[in-house]
């Protein structure tokens, strides 16, 4: 074995311990956060459309999001991602259309509560533990042509749909980047101030020409 070969094989056990103390990170991360998203959770029942907006300002709605998605969506009141501390990949996420009425009104699904239980692995795809059975209303179970349209490598997924197969991707999504930055999201990108004309420029026109500009600093997802 050459010397390159073993120090390629070195890099390789540090990438694992690397990774294996990322995850602890993240759980404890997570641990702590638990509190602060309950509160969050409490806040954001007060303001309408919050997570339909959120999921519509998201990548997972980026692509040719269904009519079915579309219309479920603007009853949606609750969704929310467990986690279990003692076993990091596991994953829950549990979204809840309006309790009383609101399932006459939407004409997508039956259903009071979508439940999907899942643990995410880096070295596989993951597994689904446990999921609902949807309870689609006449003529709105979901189309085989509109994915038989798609390419297999398009990412273009239904939010509603994804609750009753055996996917986890979405799921991953949802629990390592939307749901914990669900505010961001709701509130949408932040854009650059743009300069007024009138701005003061530093510097005297001899010195711009001799020194390089400086670009602005873009603003950045927290």
């Amino acid at each position: 074995m050459s010397v390159e070969d073993i120090i390629n094989d070195q890099f390789m056990v540090l990438d694992e311990e690397t990774m294996k103390v990322a995850e602890e990170v993240s759980a404890y991360q997570r641990k702590l956060m638990a509190p602060i998203w309950y509160k969050r959770r409490e806040i954001v029942k007060k303001i309408p459309g919050f997570w339909s907006q959120t999921l519509g300002n998201s990548p997972l709605f980026s692509i040719d999001p269904s009519e079915n998605d579309m219309e479920a969506l603007e009853h949606l009141t609750d969704l929310h991602v467990e986690y279990d501390d003692k076993r990091p990949s596991y994953r829950k996420v549990t979204a809840c259309t309006h309790i009383l009425i609101t399932f006459k009104k939407n004409g997508v699904f039956k259903n009071e509560t979508l439940t999907k239980e899942f643990s995410v692995d880096p070295e596989s795809d993951g597994e689904v533990i446990s999921k609902t059975t949807i309870e689609y209303n006449n003529n709105k179970a979901p189309n085989n042509k509109r994915k038989a349209d798609q390419d297999e490598d398009d990412f273009a997924v239904s939010f509603i749909e994804w609750f009753g197969d055996d996917d986890v991707r979405v799921g991953d999504m949802i629990s390592e980047d939307i749901f914990p930055n669900a505010v961001d999201y709701f509130q949408g990108p932040e854009e650059d101030d743009d300069l007024d004309e009138d701005d003061i420029e530093l510097g005297s026109d001899e010195d711009s020409d001799d020194e390089e500009e400086v670009p602005k600093a873009k603003k950045s997802r927290k």
